[in-house]
């Protein structure tokens, strides 16, 4: 009867969630570009690019405000992170990102679930600033910026239950003109298994209000018909939708427990309340659906090894599949292999190293720490991504 009522819980939560994103995922690749603020489909935190964002399911801790909340749920008390990523080298743009994240765990004796604050900052170097009458420039230079402030909440309802939503104030501005809108997200996580290695993850992202520019640079000098006097005339901006999505992911951990607890069995560790993060040797396998609104859909795979929970590397690869449709003359398998539309569809690897700032705690849980993470994104065009982050955790 326990289980028939977890089941019932986790697929009623995926129905609603896909029921509410239904009339939005209507769109294929012919609506590509239609959508606005698309530095919110960038994931800036290095441990979860290292795997090709396959991590919805799986992803814990801070880096969990971009790719499902819900992952929130994990942080035991503070969090705070910073990344840095160089974004396509080799662009000749000076493309920079900056992110950094706060999370709290909020009660000791009672859980009231993990608030976080997270910033993005996305910039353009210096560009020169061009005229009709001057396209050699001359005249100076400007520099724009992509940013979002999100504040994020995310809570277990039970051992098996967790969820999240976020609120995001989204700024996109140049010297004269900027536009500014809200998006929410929204995720839960399922979580089964003798030592909760089975996760089942949906989030749902970038649902919000149309977007549309306004400033100065909207406005011009001329006359009005039939009078006399110059006057500013402002132009009025289209509007522009946010780049929502559905993503839907799996996750299974292998466990390998040795030192102490190599001679146990399955039952005997699962009593002991052991999970992850005791195991000596640990494989995760992740894989996640994504529906895009506004460009094509795509599979990413994602796989991670874990010594002791102090050395991680990983590494994933993105697919779109809707070149499948596009392509009726060719099976799946090649249709999914052709050049892709997204420079990021393709391989990413990365790595995480664990500085412990005391001694293993005797509960099975690691005390005050800080780990060092390094992803690299592959790209169809240019030389890639490179993410450096550097998050500690009390």
């Amino acid at each position: 009867m326990k289980n028939l009522y977890k089941s019932l819980i986790i697929c009623t939560l995926v129905a609603l969630l896909s029921a509410i994103a239904s009339p939005a995922f209507a769109g294929n690749r012919d609506r590509s570009g239609q959508a606005g603020a698309s530095h919110l489909l960038i994931d800036p935190w290095a441990r979860t690019s290292g795997m090709a964002g396959a991590g919805v399911a799986e992803v814990r801790g801070l880096e969990s405000v971009f790719t499902n909340v819900a992952g929130l749920t994990s942080v035991r008390k503070t969090e705070l992170a910073f990344n840095r990523t160089q974004y396509l080298v080799g662009s000749g743009c000076g493309i920079g990102i900056n992110s950094m994240a706060i999370a709290q765990h909020l009660g000791k004796k009672r859980d009231f679930g993990v608030i976080s604050l997270s910033f993005f900052s996305q910039g353009f170097g210096q560009i020169p600033i061009t005229t009709t009458e001057q396209p050699e420039g001359g005249m100076g230079t400007f520099s724009p910026t992509l940013t979002y402030i999100g504040l994020h909440y995310a809570k277990s309802f039970n051992n098996f239950i967790k969820g999240g939503i976020s609120i995001k104030v989204i700024n996109e501005r140049i010297s004269d003109s900027k536009a500014t809108g809200f998006a929410i997200d929204a995720g839960v996580q399922y979580v089964t298994g003798k030592f909760e290695n089975f996760k089942i993850g949906v989030t749902l992202k970038n649902i919000g209000l149309p977007m549309h520019y306004s400033g100065d640079g909207l406005s011009v000098r001329g006359h009005i018909t039939g009078q006399i006097h110059e006057q500013t005339l402002e132009m009025r901006s289209a509007e522009f939708e946010m780049p929502s999505l559905l993503a839907i992911g799996i996750s299974y951990d292998l466990l390998f427990f040795g030192g102490e607890y190599a001679e146990f069995s399955k039952d005997d560790l699962a009593a002991e309340g052991l999970t992850r993060d005791d195991a000596e040797n640990r494989l995760t396998f992740a894989g996640t659906f994504t529906a895009n609104s506004y460009t094509n859909d795509v599979i990413s795979l994602g796989l991670e090894y874990g010594f002791r929970n102090i050395f991680m590397i990983r590494a994933g690869y993105g697919l779109e599949l809707s070149k499948a449709k596009n392509h009726p003359e060719l099976s799946v398998a090649q249709a999914i292999f052709l050049n892709s539309d997204s420079f990021f569809s393709g391989p990413a690897v990365g790595a995480s190293i664990l500085i412990p700032f005391t001694k293993e705690r005797k509960n099975h849980a690691i005390g005050p720490r800080m780990y060092l993470d390094y992803a690299y994104r592959f790209t169809n065009h240019w030389r890639g991504n490179h993410y450096i982050g550097i998050k500690i955790s009390l």
